[in-house]
């Protein structure tokens, strides 16, 4: 499928959480199961990095309805890698708070809904850039 014009953010909304609520509870499950045997920060590393390449490869045309074009795809990678760093964030103080490191999966209820307003925000971004740079080759 290749979108021509991005998708309401009802749509992607719907679509963000079918696509990400999937992503979120195997990626929590792997992250809680292998939390427990080995430390949760590399665990969490493990299971963001499988996310991250699921993400990328659906969020483009299934979520946003837009191309994922090459610049858009290493935005997008490099939105979960600052997200990646909250959750990690996020995770190790938890678990110095002394939350269980079984529990480390519900990082999700912090790193979700950043990874979706940022990626409306790039998606929101990316027709400009695209004209931007289709005049710049027109010049």
């Amino acid at each position: 499928m290749r979108p021509d014009r991005p998708r309401s953010l009802v749509s992607s909304a719907w679509r963000f959480a079918m696509v990400g609520g999937l992503n979120t509870v195997v990626t929590g499950v792997l992250l809680t199961v292998l939390a427990q045997v080995i430390d949760p920060r590399l665990a969490y590393t493990i299971v963001f990095a499988a996310g991250v390449a699921f993400s990328v490869a659906m969020a483009g045309g299934f979520v946003f309805g837009v191309r994922m074009t090459r610049r858009l795809a290493i935005s997008y990678t490099a939105l979960y890698v600052g997200v990646y760093v909250v959750g990690l964030v996020v995770v190790a103080v938890a678990v110095a708070a002394g939350m269980p490191e079984a529990w480390s999966g519900l990082v999700v209820l912090v790193t979700a809904p950043l990874t979706f307003l940022g990626g409306r925000v790039l998606v929101a971004r990316q027709p400009h850039a695209e004209r931007v740079a289709q005049e710049r080759t027109a010049s």
